[in-house]
């Protein structure tokens, strides 16, 4: 199997990038570079490893001159593989199980590996996506009929996928920091299971008891929590709030209202911004640009935003109203600089907000 993703590879980009291109720096950030570089020193060109051990690299201008040539050949080469690598995932996740091309199709960058387990032919890892880059909050992959080599550890850093005949190959580095652990995977198939956040849990609010929280979740769909690896529906009628604890029927979800929510998913994505989005009525759009709820200004500049042109008065209006030397001046400065743009700024507001 020819992967282009390797912990070295990986490796010798990040050290690459270690170094700040033109930036001027002083005693103390160069011995901090001094450091990082010599965590890397193993993958480095043999020709800089004695100056960076003995820190003198910096002061060498011609030697200087080739690693910041190395460091830039080497980033623009990993650079150009790495897109051709991510353009074979994407035609190849469209041939993968249905239940897998949507969590594949995004990226599984930092999420926390809670397990990774043979099950018989099959490998199931269980991801916690909640400081990851997918609206997904946990997902668990299972692979049929694997092969593996290597070992996971702490979090799902990069990977690569790639197919060869009859079955596919995944090549993931997971790490804790550096360095990084490199698993493979040989399997026929994958499937996905995945749950969300209530909205609620995002964006809680005022919501401050466990009791108002299950108020603020949506009788309409369906919930879950993880017992023993596995998604376990629960039914909000048999949530109860103890002496001992916050229960799930029998099962205990924490003592506290903070552990219990934790223990909380959904079977539907609720965007949890999305009543940033709610129109504001353009007969009170000026009033809830000044609004003292931080909620009701974003509504009202996504608002004029929307309207574009339509909004023109008003945002003329608010313009001649704000006083440059406050807070607000940045944002009112970006919609002066958007609707210039759109050429609807009166000439002495554009006189105010915008210098030629």
């Amino acid at each position: 199997m020819m992967f282009f993703l390797t912990r070295e590879r990986q490796e010798v980009f990040d050290a690459a990038h270690t170094y700040p291109f033109e930036e001027e720096f002083d005693k103390e950030f160069e011995d901090y570079l001094y450091e990082r570089l010599a965590e890397y020193r193993d993958v480095l060109p043999q020709k800089f490893q004695p100056e960076i051990s003995e820190r003198t690299l910096f002061q060498n201008a011609i030697l200087m001159e080739g690693f910041e040539e190395w460091c830039n050949m080497t980033i623009e080469q990993f650079t150009t593989n790495s897109k051709v690598v991510h353009q074979k995932r994407e035609a190849i996740v469209d041939r993968l199980h249905p239940s897998a091309q949507t969590v594949f199709s995004q990226s599984f960058h930092d999420g926390k590996i809670l397990s990774a387990e043979q099950q018989g032919k099959n490998f199931m890892l269980l991801l916690d996506m909640s400081g990851g880059f997918t609206v997904e909050s946990i997902i668990q992959l299972v692979f049929h009929d694997v092969e593996t080599a290597g070992h996971l550890e702490g979090f799902y850093v990069y990977d690569e996928l790639i197919k060869i005949e009859d079955r596919y190959a995944l090549r993931v580095l997971s790490s804790f920091g550096s360095p990084y652990a490199e698993w493979t995977i040989c399997f026929k198939d994958v499937t996905a299971k995945y749950l969300y956040r209530p909205a609620v849990y995002i964006e809680p609010g005022e919501v401050a008891t466990w009791e108002d929280y299950v108020i603020a979740l949506n009788l309409n769909d369906k919930y879950f929590i993880v017992k023993d690896r596995e998604f376990v529906e629960i039914h909000l009628a048999t949530l109860s709030q103890t002496d001992n604890g916050i229960f799930a029927g029998e099962v205990l979800l924490g003592d506290t209202f903070e552990e219990a929510k934790e223990r909380i998913y959904c079977a539907t994505y609720e965007d949890p911004y999305a009543h940033f989005s709610e129109p504001i009525p353009i007969d009170e759009l000026l009033c809830a640009i000044f609004d003292v709820e931080q909620n009701i200004r974003v509504r009202a500049f996504n608002t004029i935003y929307a309207l574009g042109e339509g909004a023109a008065y008003i945002v003329n209006a608010a313009l001649r109203k704000v006083d440059k030397s406050t807070d607000d001046n940045l944002y009112f400065g970006i919609i002066a600089s958007h609707f210039d743009q759109l050429g609807c700024l009166e000439d002495d507001v554009k006189l105010k907000w915008i210098r030629e």
